[in-house]
């Protein structure tokens, strides 16, 4: 292989990997089994009354792109079942530059087991 067509290669590889999304989850807690269920997204607190653990935070980033925040939501909720969540709490997001974009979406938010899966229907957000 010449050097022009290795060049080619690894500054292809480097945009492809650049301009993907990551995510990462930070558990505080074991959290049990991963969850197999819909995971809840919300911006809103978990109300008193509501019995629940934290297990840890939870983020979401694109690389580069316009997307919005709210688009990340799906890998928000893959990190938090990954650490045995059934909701996602507290979601803030927005834009940032990075290597690849002049603004990015992110999105962050504290993964929680909440112990009665059916008062979860009452909070506002979105499962995935």
């Amino acid at each position: 292989m010449s050097a022009k067509t290795a060049g080619i290669v690894v500054s292809l590889l480097l945009v492809v990997t650049g301009c993907s999304t990551t995510s990462s989850s930070t558990a505080l807690a074991p959290g049990g089994p991963v969850w197999e269920g819909p995971i809840l997204v919300t911006q809103s607190a978990i109300p008193a009354g509501i019995e629940y653990k934290v297990l840890g935070s939870v983020q979401a980033d694109a690389r580069a792109g316009y997307d919005s925040a709210v688009s990340l939501y799906p890998l928000l909720a893959a990190e938090a079942k990954k650490i045995g969540a059934n909701a996602v709490v507290n979601a803030k997001g927005g834009r940032r530059v990075t290597a690849f974009s002049w603004s990015a979406a992110y999105v962050s938010g504290i993964a929680v087991k909440v112990d009665d899966q059916r008062l979860l229907k009452s909070l506002p957000g979105s499962y995935h």
